[in-house]
């Protein structure tokens, strides 16, 4: 199954691949910020569209979820989708906690 997939490879190429893609994404910010790039208008996009990002993937976990548990009966995959689940829900709760303290 794993013929030809060497580990280390792995193990050495995904950190430097993270590291590299962080640079960029640094570097790129703060080009950003020198360029004025990311005002009121940008912040209202992104908030928009996370807020649709959220809907969707919450929908796709409920449907995930409704197809596991017919297909598959309670198993592994349904305690993780459910895990899954729970951590989406939590990470609501904080954003929700978060965003009402900044707007008091």
């Amino acid at each position: 199954m794993y013929e030809g997939f060497h580990i280390l490879s792995f193990l050495l190429g995904l950190p430097l691949g993270l590291v590299i893609t962080g640079f960029i994404l640094y570097f790129s910010w703060k080009k950003g910020k020198k360029e004025r790039r990311f005002d009121e208008r940008y912040v209202k996009i992104h908030q928009q569209a996370r807020s649709i990002s959220w809907l969707v993937t919450t929908i796709t976990i409920l449907i995930a979820w409704t197809i596991v548990i017919i297909i598959e009966k309670p198993g592994l995959a349904f305690f993780m989708i459910t895990a899954i689940w729970v951590v989406h829900m939590f990470s609501y709760l904080i954003g929700a906690i978060i965003a009402t303290s900044k707007n008091e």
